[in-house]
């Protein structure tokens, strides 16, 4: 249509969304981005992602000056149904040349459920453009029970911990070297069978595993931030404040994500005290 090659799906999920349209649109650098595409696409189902090379270059988006169809895009833009990932990386790169030409749009509230977007090396392209990565956090069947196994750290017996772990890695023949790949799989491997061999007999399985950890300020800042923008919408029906709702909504995911990365850094951190050495193991390693 009028220059602009589009591929579009519509799929099923199992959110309260119910169905999603994602469409790639390619604009050719001397076509026009045909807006009416866009129209369809969100008449056809109000929930759509817009992903593709529509060689639109807006400066305030990264790019070094705005081109005709950045002109047209950030037209688009300011009909309000259908917004962008503020993202200001570079997709494009020839040469000594790097430009933002390829984008992710979105209509609210499917915006809010992207995540995690990348920008990754053009790992020897010929076009030169980057590929772009991204999770939508949507259509999740219910998460099945963890086959992991809950460790009660507390009720550790740390001597017998540090016996068995001592006994295990005595097993290890320290005349074998470590020269390739090979030998430090093998070695990695029974490095980690040695410390299940240790944990499953010195420390006791949890009945439940403990999930909770206190939240950081910033994302407590988020909650209230996001609750007042929804009153202030549902009481006024203002665009705006529609808009900054989903902006919370999508700022206290990541900040959740961080929160929960922070606690299980924390507790892996808490593992290296003194009560988890084992002289063996480094001796082993400084042998190494």
């Amino acid at each position: 249509m009028n220059d602009n090659e589009v591929v579009a799906i519509e799929l099923s999920t199992t959110s309260s969304l119910k169905s999603i349209i994602i469409a790639s649109i390619y604009v050719p650098p001397k076509a026009k981005i045909c807006s009416e595409i866009f129209h369809k696409l969100h008449q056809l189902n109000n929930n759509c992602m817009i992903v593709g090379d529509l060689n639109a270059a807006l400066q305030q988006m990264g790019s070094r000056k705005t081109n005709a169809r950045g002109r047209q895009l950030q037209e688009l833009l300011e009909e309000g149904y259908i917004y962008c990932i503020e993202d200001d990386s570079t997709t494009y790169e020839r040469n000594d040349y790097e430009e933002k030409l390829d984008w992710i749009l979105a209509s609210q509230p499917l915006l809010s459920f992207i995540s995690n977007v990348e920008t990754h090396p053009t790992i020897g392209a010929f076009s030169g453009h980057k590929p772009l990565t991204f999770e939508l956090s949507i259509g999740m069947e219910p998460k099945p029970t963890s086959p992991r196994i809950s460790f009660n750290f507390k009720a550790a017996n740390w001597i017998k911990f540090r016996k068995i772990l001592n006994e295990q890695l005595q097993l290890w023949d320290i005349t074998h070297t470590i020269n390739t790949s090979v030998d430090i799989e093998e070695y990695n491997s029974f490095i980690t069978k040695s410390l299940l061999s240790a944990t499953y007999q010195a420390i006791p399985k949890s009945k439940q595993a403990n999930c909770n950890y206190t939240i950081s300020e910033a994302t407590r800042c988020l909650i209230k931030f996001k609750h007042q923008h929804y009153r202030k919408w549902k009481k006024t029906g203002e665009n705006s404040e529609k808009q900054q709702y989903y902006k919370y909504k999508l700022l206290l995911t990541n900040s959740l994500r961080n929160d929960r990365k922070d606690h299980f850094k924390n507790f892996m951190m808490s593992l290296c005290q003194k009560k988890m050495y084992s002289e063996s193991v480094w001796l082993t390693n400084h042998e190494i």
